[in-house]
């Protein structure tokens, strides 16, 4: 999205709200009451430089914290 011209901030909402505003979910996109407690935890400001949305340091998916080196070590 940053190739077509996007700032970080507009790619973010395009991947996020927006796309959830688009097809209607409703439970999607944003923290806010009466929705979905998925959280993804980033090192850095992805609007400052979307590429920070790489540099993963946390996930919380309804009420449970993620083990995210415990999921990424299923595949040896």
């Amino acid at each position: 999205m940053r190739d077509l011209g996007l700032s970080a901030r507009e790619a973010l909402a395009a991947a996020t709200n927006n796309y959830a505003l688009q097809f209607g979910w409703t439970e999607l996109g944003q923290i806010a009451p009466g929705r979905r407690a998925d959280i993804l935890v980033v090192d850095g400001d992805p609007t400052a430089n979307i590429w920070n949305a790489r540099r993963i340091s946390g996930l919380v998916v309804g009420r449970n914290v993620v083990d995210r080196d415990a999921l990424l070590n299923l595949r040896k």
